[in-house]
């Protein structure tokens, strides 16, 4: 008789760990749509913020609003100066440019929170490089991590 009393506990609380498991995955990022996507570009919102359209089954095309992962550009945040608002520009010009100049865009292994989320943080890539790295190389991004009290201008 104990021996069933410690299964049907052992089973509970089995069935409760793993609910507690599946339930805090579903809000973590996850990367439902794996691998290298080719991706035609739909607006560009900022330069750390591209609308793009994805296949992501044959045949059937969705729009993400795709931000680049782990970067802050100029203008963003409180008390923006107007040398920062210059700056975002800049930086907004030159993706509209490097986009634009690129034969190939894609994205690779799209985070998101699941795959019915429009929101989306992965690197663009193109025939050029990677836009990130771009706009880092000419100084109109930095990586998020940086102080963000740490003026651009």
């Amino acid at each position: 008789m104990n021996i069933v009393k410690y299964i049907c506990t052992m089973s509970a609380r089995l069935f409760s760990v793993l609910a507690i498991v599946l339930f805090s995955t579903t809000s973590m990022a996850a990367t439902p749509f794996p691998g290298k996507l080719h991706a035609t570009i739909v607006n560009i919102e900022a330069a750390n913020i591209i609308h793009v359209n994805i296949e992501t089954w044959p045949g059937f095309r969705r729009d993400f609003r795709v931000t680049l992962p782990n970067l802050v550009v100029p203008g963003q945040g409180e008390d923006v100066k107007e040398c920062e608002l210059e700056l975002a520009q800049l930086a907004y010009d030159f993706t509209v440019n490097f986009l634009s100049d690129s034969t190939t865009i894609h994205v690779k292994d799209m985070q998101m929170e699941n795959s019915s989320s429009e929101d989306a943080t992965s690197s663009i890539y193109t025939d050029n490089g990677s836009l990130d790295n771009a706009l880092r190389r000419e100084r109109l991004a930095r990586p998020a991590d940086i102080a963000a009290n740490e003026p651009w201008c």
